[in-house]
């Protein structure tokens, strides 16, 4: 039997400074349309930690499912040009439920 150790995450109400970022990241999560944040510093700044522990109080949204851009359905302004030009000819397009993703690069 295979078994799967879910990685322990940071609480995101525990990362203490980094006060812009966090508040750029609530900004997004609140208004994906502004596209995204980037984040930069040096080793050790709780980048990543401070990442995953927010997405990891987000829910599952509703996404097109095989879209890599995790568009929406429903939302003309969160969706990819792909998914706006299959709706547009009509295509009936499937949706699944898929936790929120970050990109991250170190």
């Amino acid at each position: 039997m295979l078994t799967t150790k879910k990685r322990r995450v940071f609480p995101f109400t525990a990362v203490i400074g980094q006060e812009e970022m966090k508040l750029a990241l609530l900004l997004n999560v609140i208004d994906p349309r502004i596209g995204g944040v980037m984040i930069m510093g040096d080793r050790g700044t709780g980048k990543s930690t401070t990442i995953r522990a927010l997405a990891d109080l987000l829910p599952a949204i509703d996404v097109v499912k095989d879209d890599p851009y995790n568009s929406s359905l429903v939302d003309p302004d969160l969706q990819s040009k792909e998914v706006l030009e299959k709706i547009s000819q009509g295509e009936n397009l499937e949706s699944i439920q898929n936790k929120y993703q970050w990109l991250t690069c170190l």
